[in-house]
């Protein structure tokens, strides 16, 4: 399937105070097919002026700091199985522009705005509970989390054709103290889950999910990421995402029969799920990983990004 980067990229800007501009999205070059790029319908700032809510088209809901950029990227058509189903791909990412340097000041900052993950979530349109599962993934933190100096969420309910088919998830950024003679630290973690409900009715069946954490910066190389390498699992049992070579960060989400497959290299680190889910929430799948970069001295700032991408299914 070929797959093409959108060209409706927003940038949420502050300016004026709290006012907030975005710059519409530029259009694709005549003769070109459109490729799935939902709407800007508002933009909200959230914890004065700190961050922003970007409402879109096809249920899309994004909360991040102001003056982030999301990018949309899909298919330029579905492809056609034997049966007649459209399967689609589609990925959300977010270019934050808050980065972490050598000292603790934007964890500082982070928590005096009033900004926490959990009030993110619910922001972005979470219930109580998921908002919970994503500040603490699935209610375990088995050590306690470095401070955090930045986050955001996705939340993605597609509201046609089928309003219970999902695939969204948080990120944060973390603020690391540690440093040695010739290095500092940083670190981020990112979630994504979600469901499918069918492809009779009108539904979607869930076929892929991914969570990713790319990393920014001169010299950076992530040392430790957790999973750090393919996963088989067992009856939606239990998984332990933890670092310890530098951070000491645990907590615990749901890894599925069907597994998880695992990227790592420099700088990206890329959970992805396949295999099929289409019981609704009660069939949840999920995916997450954290990861901790090492920056040279001379690299003032590390920034991450976070995407998630899904792949669905369906007769419509």
């Amino acid at each position: 399937m070929k797959l093409h980067r959108t060209l409706a990229t927003v940038t949420a800007a502050l300016v004026a105070g709290p006012m907030l501009m975005a710059v519409a999205a530029q259009a694709a070059p005549a003769g070109e097919e459109k490729a799935w790029s939902p709407a800007l319908l508002s933009a909200e700032p959230l914890y004065s002026g700190s961050a922003v809510r970007l409402r879109y088209t096809e249920g899309i809901t994004v909360v991040a700091s102001a003056g982030a950029k999301v990018i949309f990227t899909g298919s330029l058509s579905p492809t056609t199985t034997q049966d007649g189903r459209r399967v689609y791909d589609r990925e959300v990412q977010i270019v934050d522009p808050q980065g972490v340097g050598q000292s603790s000041a934007e964890a500082a900052a982070y928590s005096a705005a009033g900004r926490s993950v959990y009030a993110d979530a619910l922001a972005a349109g979470f219930s109580p509970a998921e908002a919970w599962r994503e500040a603490q993934p699935q209610g375990v933190a088995l050590l306690d989390e470095p401070p955090i100096a930045a986050s955001g969420c996705v939340y993605s309910e597609t509201n046609y054709p089928d309003p219970e088919f999902e695939w969204s998830g948080c990120y944060k950024l973390y603020n690391v103290d540690d440093a040695d003679a010739s290095a500092w630290y940083g670190a981020g973690s990112g979630t994504a889950h979600g469901w499918g409900t069918g492809v009779l009715g009108g539904g979607k069946e869930l076929s892929k999910g991914f969570t990713e954490i790319t990393w920014s910066g001169s010299g950076a190389e992530i040392i430790e990421a957790s999973p750090s390498a393919n996963q088989n699992g067992i009856n939606c049992g239990q998984f332990t995402v933890g670092l310890s070579q530098v951070v000491e960060l645990s907590y615990q989400v749901p890894l599925c029969n069907d597994g998880w497959n695992v990227t790592w290299n420099q700088t990206v680190h890329k959970v992805e799920w396949h295999g099929g889910s289409a019981g609704g929430s009660n069939d949840s799948r999920s995916a997450s990983g954290a990861s901790t970069v090492r920056l040279p001295w001379s690299t003032p700032t590390v920034y991450m990004n976070y995407r998630i991408g899904w792949q669905y299914a369906c007769f419509c």
